[in-house]
């Protein structure tokens, strides 16, 4: 049964139903949201089948919330729960004229049967026929679809009970109302995935571009931010050109200047919807009032993927206590989404681009996006410092230390890391010769070596090497491509990190930066000696720490000679090496410089493990596990307990090596070494050899040859012991 009625004071009427709209015909991935929701409208539960329980789905328009309360409703009714009906009235709240209760209720008391003879006179009476109706009602599931203020909601609440449920979609959350409250979020991957899959294969069986293009699909899916509007936008698209492949869309999004508005179909949803994603935004931004809509504008210039208070306060200039109340806002009508731990907003990839382009679009509000990235550019910078000086044990050096600890730097660097990739991409300030950027490249090098995450060092030094030379930067070039080639090391592209190094030797030498050549003479040491040009190396090394001691760098120096030392040691002047450990040991005890004693007892120990000299390569071994521990440097523990397996071997404590290789291993495997992992395995099966256990050692010995293999390292292969059946 159907009821409609025209209100002669705004916008007609909406159509309520006593049976629901149906079902969505595609939909996918939401079978947690579905689960939760049938929890709360099941009857036996929530208060006992006489309590009217509200339960309201908040989210982003065009995240599904409409197909998602109509999967569950007919869910529901499946399951034989509300015998009196089920009632639909969409609210129209974002539209120009929304529907007022007072029409809304009109509709719904057609479709309970009150024609319109019995129809009350006002606004009041019909109010309370409407809940007299549902009173003498078995339960009722009533469903208000897309409501944006709460007096479109509260009239049309059922009164007495009977085990009616009211479930409310809205964009905004119902913080004013008592309601159980759910939030619904974007698709997974995979359900975006399948969603389109779905979508066109139930448009035509044979249509096979899911399946044929993963790699498009998935990018199509990142560019639709998973929403399902957008999916199903895009779905449309396909549909509508058959024979073309998906990635020739992925391309046609890329390249538009607005891919909100470009994510737009002809036609209408199954539910009359239109398929354009611009003006749903565009309603939302409308309603924000002016500072709630800068605030917004700002926030779209976060880099990365989430959003910490201190980029927000930097963005905004709003002091936190100002600041915050308006990020609730925001949340509250589903612009950005708060970390359940707090401290942190997520803003979605397609609000974000809106963000951005409004900013653009806005003549106005050019300069102040300009002054707020300034302003970003200064706090990353500032903090970055500070951080890094913690990760070099020189937090003195750093001109305000803004974490006490290293491990509170390296949460904060680990919570923006992101956002301090995405911001070494910008240019801003290039014009004046040293842009923020550029120095946030440059002062990322330690954190991104310490984390081994070589690939995005090497994006970053390659783009800050770029950026000084477009500004013209000669010591800064010479500083980038420095960065680039220790990176491109431990890529173990040797003969391009050999490369950027003697640049960066060269461009120093042209400025006159005695520091730099240092520096890039201590990085062709260590290039040379993993190309085995050992002899090169130590001169290469010697050169450095003459320069380095000329001009007062006793750390770096001595920094400098435990590399020479190495580099000895594997040329085979083992006692000459021996010498230099000990008195680089001796220069960073004296300086305090843990960071320093922990590089010079390492190598001290695998000196003394070549001497034959185990019980103090152990003495030397512990201290670096002790010394590792305190400054989080896991990768060189992971070496030492390697280290200490092949000595406790030599020592015959062949089940105390075996320990000592496996975590070593599990180490190695955790920090994504496979390199390192092949070394613990050849420990491994040197260790069941002597054991005697040769079917073990032969599986781990094979997979350590494969790993070698994988890297071509015919240098280890040699070394591994061939065990016989």
């Amino acid at each position: 049964m159907t009821g409609k009625s025209e209100s002669p004071r705004a916008a007609p009427s909406p159509t309520a139903l006593s049976a629901l709209p149906a079902a969505p015909a595609v939909f996918t991935g939401r079978e947690d949201e579905v689960a939760e929701l049938l929890g709360a409208l099941d009857p036996g539960v929530g208060g006992g089948s006489e309590s009217v329980v509200i339960s309201a789905v908040a989210g982003l328009g065009g995240v599904g919330k409409t197909a998602l309360a109509l999967c569950v409703a007919h869910a529901a009714r499946g399951r034989g729960w509300f015998s009196g009906g089920a009632l639909f009235v969409d609210l129209r709240g974002y539209d120009e004229v929304p529907v007022t209760a007072d029409q809304a209720v009109l509709a719904l008391l057609r479709a309970l049967g009150v024609g319109d003879a019995d129809l009350p006179p006002t606004a009041d009476e019909q109010y309370a026929r409407y809940r007299g109706e549902l009173s003498s009602r078995d339960p009722v599931l009533i469903v208000l679809d897309n409501a944006s203020d709460p007096a479109q909601i509260t009239p049309l609440l059922p009164g007495e009970g009977g085990g009616h449920r009211v479930l409310v979609t809205s964009r905004e959350v119902q913080d004013s109302l008592p309601v159980r409250q759910f939030r619904v979020d974007g698709l997974s991957p995979d359900a975006s995935r399948d969603l389109i899959d779905r979508s066109l294969r139930r448009y035509d069986p044979g249509d096979r571009r899911v399946a044929d293009e993963p790699e498009a699909v998935r990018q199509l899916a990142e560019l639709c931010g998973h929403l399902p509007l957008a999916l199903l936008i895009v779905s449309a698209l396909l549909r509508r050109r058959r024979q073309r492949p998906v990635s020739t869309l992925v391309g046609e999004l890329r390249a538009a200047e607005d891919r909100v508005r470009a994510l737009r179909a002809k036609g209408v949803d199954q539910y009359g919807k239109e398929l354009s994603l611009r003006p749903v935004f565009d309603v939302m931004y409308a309603r924000l009032e002016p500072e709630l809509a800068r605030v917004f504008r700002l926030l779209g210039q976060a880099p990365g993927d989430s959003i910490g208070l201190g980029v927000a306060v930097a963005l905004t200039s709003l002091e936190p206590e100002r600041l915050e109340p308006l990020l609730d806002e925001l949340a509250a009508v589903s612009l950005i989404t708060p970390f359940p731990s707090g401290g942190r907003w997520v803003m979605h990839d397609l609000v974000r681009t809106y963000a951005r382009l409004v900013a653009v679009e806005d003549p106005g509000a050019h300069e102040e996006v300009a002054e707020a990235r300034r302003r970003l550019l200064k706090f990353y910078g500032q903090l970055l410092v500070s951080a890094k000086a913690h990760i070099e044990e020189i937090p003195e050096e750093a001109p305000q230390d803004y974490f006490n600890t290293l491990e509170r730097a390296l949460a904060w660097l680990d919570s923006e890391r992101t956002g301090l990739l995405e911001i070494t991409q910008w240019t801003d300030g290039e014009n004046e010769g040293r842009p923020g950027s550029l120095l946030i490249a440059l002062d990322l090098d330690s954190y991104l070596s310490l984390r081994r995450a070589y690939d995005d060092w090497a994006t970053v030094a390659k783009a800050a090497y770029d950026a000084a030379r477009r500004i013209h930067n000669t010591r800064a070039e010479a500083q980038a491509s420095s960065v680039h080639g220790r990176a491109l090391s431990r890529l173990r592209r040797f003969e391009e990190a050999e490369t950027a190094h003697r640049r960066a030797l060269q461009l120093s030498e042209e400025s006159g930066d005695a520091e730099g050549q240092a520096r890039a003479w201590h990085n062709i040491g260590l290039t040379l000696r993993a190309l085995r040009r050992y002899d090169e190396a130590i001169d290469a090394h010697t050169r450095s720490a003459r320069i380095a001691t000329e001009i007062g760098l006793v750390r770096q120096a001595s920094r400098v000679r435990i590399d020479l030392g190495a580099a000895l040691s594997d040329a085979g002047r083992v006692e000459e090496a021996h010498n230099v450990f000990e008195e680089a040991l001796a220069v960073h005890v004296e300086l305090g410089d843990k960071r320093g004693e922990t590089a010079a007892h390492d190598d001290l120990g695998v000196i003394l493990l070549r001497l034959g000299r185990y019980e103090e390569a152990v003495t030397a071994f512990v201290r670096v596990l002790g010394l590792c521990a305190e400054s989080g440097d896991w990768h060189r523990r992971a070496n030492t307990w390697n280290n200490l397996g092949v000595t406790w071997n030599e020592l015959g404590l062949h089940d105390e090596a075996l320990g000592a290789h496996i975590r070593a291993l599990n180490w190695f495997i955790f920090l994504r070494d496979p390199l390192g992992e092949a070394s613990a395995r050849a420990g491994m099966g040197t260790v069941l050899l002597q054991l005697g256990r040769t079917e073990e050692a032969q599986s781990v010995i094979r997979q350590a040859l494969d790993l070698y293999r994988e890297f071509g390292d015919e240098h280890h292969i040699a070394k591994i012991p061939t065990p016989h059946p």
